[in-house]
């Protein structure tokens, strides 16, 4: 019993002798009783709105702790099935061990023994069963039990019976339909007046009545958000502004509005990099004395060429060196008959040394199976009017002319009489 009463059943009747007993509450009938959903749901309206705290003491656990409302927003619901309104904030907590009597010493062992519960074997699940000994996976055990065991510690417990209907609107009291509590006027819908923001992160809209991120806010337009493509081309139905469906079309918009964005800044970004690249090719064909279209080819195939010939110097070098310095031992006399062997050798090893073009490059490359053709603007560049011609003649007054051959395409009758037999 309450302030530690205690009597046998014997003395039982004597308890009405002491003062501050509590006075008997007669059971209200059913058409009486306020204990309904919309009077829990306004007592927690005006909790939270007037910022009510109530301290909670534990007799038998020796602990006490504070309790008051908070009311849920728009980024709580992201990570919850319902859309609940409210939960309750534990925090301040206490406890009360200090003395070392028997009344303490049993809340100290109680506590204890919750302690133990919490953070060892409570639980079906298996894995919660095991035991946590590092501080982190105690505050996650306690968390997940809404047990506070810190001072430092605070707890949120969602209020299960109170949700939205409507998404993103501010908590505004609903008043019983029954005279039950008296009241001087009826409730009037939350959309009449404009309430006070509860963060800078989000907009009142006016034309519908709800709170909107302001970072959708620029999506929010006067087409609705449609429940399929097939009712969107059909103009059909659509969700209700304000719902988590509704939401998620909204945020839809907002991404594939910021794709487009991407897409355009790529779109330039690749279009000025194909224009620099240009001009750098520009400038080199005018070096080169070409077009852009076969400066490429034209740069590769000096740098193979350059590469190769870079390998059959270094190849053909020690040979060179070699010959010259058996011509200068043969010149001084020194072993004549072996220096002209070995010079034998190395002129029948020179004779041989052959390098194949690709066996150095690599057959494989773009511009080795370049098979365009020289356009009439590359041609125009190439140009080259202090060319020597390809023969070179010795006689001056001699006029050479080349004649084609032409295919003739009616055949003899000797040819037709091969066809025949055939």
């Amino acid at each position: 019993m309450s302030h530690n009463r205690r009597a046998c059943i014997s003395h039982h009747k004597n308890l009405d002798i002491f003062h501050n007993v509590k006075k008997h509450t007669p059971l209200l009938t059913h058409n009486d009783t306020i204990n309904h959903k919309e009077a829990h749901a306004l007592r927690t309206y005006f909790n939270w709105k007037h910022g009510t705290k109530k301290h909670v003491y534990s007799n038998r656990l020796g602990i006490s702790y504070d309790v008051s409302y908070l009311a849920n927003e728009y980024k709580h619901f992201n990570t919850q099935k319902k859309h609940l309104m409210y939960r309750k904030w534990l925090d301040n907590f206490r406890s009360h061990h200090s003395d070392n009597s028997k009344r303490s010493n049993k809340q100290k062992s109680r506590f204890q023994r919750a302690c133990r519960s919490v953070f060892y074997n409570r639980g079906n699940n298996k894995k919660s069963q095991r035991r946590v000994d590092s501080l982190e996976e105690k505050l996650q055990r306690a968390r997940q039990h809404r047990f506070l065991f810190l001072p430092s510690q605070h707890i949120n417990r969602p209020i299960q019976h109170v949700n939205y209907h409507n998404p993103f609107r501010r908590p505004a009291p609903r008043y019983p339909r029954d005279d039950s509590i008296s009241t001087t006027s009826t409730s009037s819908p939350a959309t009449n007046s404009q309430p006070v923001p509860v963060e800078d992160e989000n907009i009142w809209h006016d034309k519908l009545g709800i709170w909107i991120p302001n970072s959708l806010l620029p999506y929010v337009t006067e087409e609705p958000v449609y429940i399929s493509k097939r009712q969107a081309k059909l103009k059909g139905q659509h969700f209700t502004p304000g719902c988590a469906y509704w939401l998620d079309g909204i945020k839809k918009r907002k991404k594939a509005h910021e794709l487009a964005l991407r897409q355009q800044k790529d779109q330039e970004a690749y279009d000025n990099a194909r224009l620099n690249i240009e001009k750098e090719l520009y400038a080199r064909a005018q070096l080169w004395g070409t077009s852009i279209n076969r400066i490429e080819y034209r740069e590769d195939m000096t740098k193979d060429l350059t590469n190769f010939q870079d390998h059959y110097h270094k190849k053909i070098s020690p040979l060179i060196e070699r010959r010259a310095d058996l011509e200068n031992r043969h010149k001084q006399g020194k072993n004549i008959f072996k220096t002209n062997k070995q010079l034998l050798q190395l002129e029948q090893e020179l004779g041989r040394f052959n390098i194949d073009y690709f066996s150095v490059m690599n057959i494989d490359a773009s511009h080795y199976r370049y098979k365009g053709h020289t356009s009439d603007d590359a041609k125009q560049l190439e140009i080259r009017p202090h060319k020597r011609p390809p023969v070179s003649t010795i006689n001056a007054d001699r006029h050479t002319t080349h004649i084609k051959k032409l295919r003739l395409d009616i055949l003899s009758s000797a040819d037709f009489k091969v066809s025949a037999s055939l």
